[in-house]
């Protein structure tokens, strides 16, 4: 019964995989769109972003490129907010119901008369997880590669450099997952879940942005997983320990404290 449980999930949630994927990829197509209007306005944008606070623009991954360049526009308007934000409602939502959602739905206690661990349960469902993130984010960045060159989106960009950040990013989504997964496995409460994972990630995001403007704030910046995914920047930058090797560090830890709780917790008062 070697992976049975993952394959079951993500056989469970295939319909909810095309309707996350034909999303994203219409998110991305539409924002890819609009580059060339930007790029166009020119000098009149660029004085207008050059008059905002320093720290703004590097809090949402601008530094020192251009917002009409392809590196700024996409960091700005896709890779630091809308981009990874939907990929995490999505990846926290799916690592929420894992353990917590079908135990509140009744359908857990199915998969826990079969003749399998709690522990292979509860990380097979997480790989599930990994799975459908890793499969949405690659799609889309497909999309991303294939609508860049008409546009010009990649111009002066390395050719592997949409999917370097995709991988971060996937990372990054990772983590956040795996804090929904450990909450609930180790509860039973996917609104505790939900909670924990939302909350951190809102806490994160805001250490990158509130850190970017305010020096005494610094030390907020170099903890935030989001600082991790956008200095550098993942567009002209190969993953790195930082964006890639501590994520996925520190995801493996949350699993396995989240499996081990699970394994402990009477069901029966759950």
């Amino acid at each position: 019964m070697t992976a049975l449980t993952m394959r079951f999930m993500i056989a469970e949630r295939r319909r909810s995989l095309i309707g996350w994927t034909i999303g994203t990829i219409a998110m991305i197509l539409v924002m890819a769109a609009v580059y060339p209007s930007i790029r166009d306005t020119g000098a009149e944008l660029e004085s207008y972003i050059e008059s905002l606070p320093e720290g703004l623009m590097d809090a949402f991954g601008l530094g020192g490129a251009s917002l009409t360049s392809p590196e700024g526009y996409l960091t700005s308007q896709l890779y630091s907010n809308l981009y990874p934000i939907i990929l995490l409602i999505m990846g926290i939502g799916a690592a929420t119901w894992t353990i917590a959602g079908a135990e509140r739905d009744g359908t857990l206690e199915a998969t826990l008369a079969a003749p399998v661990r709690r522990v292979n349960v509860a990380v097979e469902r997480f790989l599930a997880v990994a799975v459908l993130t890793l499969a949405v984010t690659m799609l889309s960045t497909a999309a991303l590669a294939a609508i860049s060159p008409p546009l010009a989106l990649t111009t002066d960009l390395p050719w592997w450099g949409v999917w370097s950040a995709g991988l971060t990013m996937w990372a990054l989504v990772l983590l956040y997952s795996a804090v929904a997964f450990a909450v609930g496995a180790a509860t039973g409460r996917s609104g505790w879940a939900i909670a924990a994972a939302s909350v951190a990630a809102v806490i994160g995001f805001l250490g990158q942005v509130l850190a970017a403007l305010a020096e005494p704030l610094e030390w907020m910046r170099i903890i935030s997983p989001w600082y991790w995914f956008l200095e550098p920047n993942p567009l002209v930058t190969a993953p790195n320990w930082l964006s890639l090797g501590l994520p996925l560090v520190l995801t493996a830890a949350l699993v396995a404290i989240g499996a081990w709780m699970f394994n402990r917790r009477d069901l029966s008062i759950a």
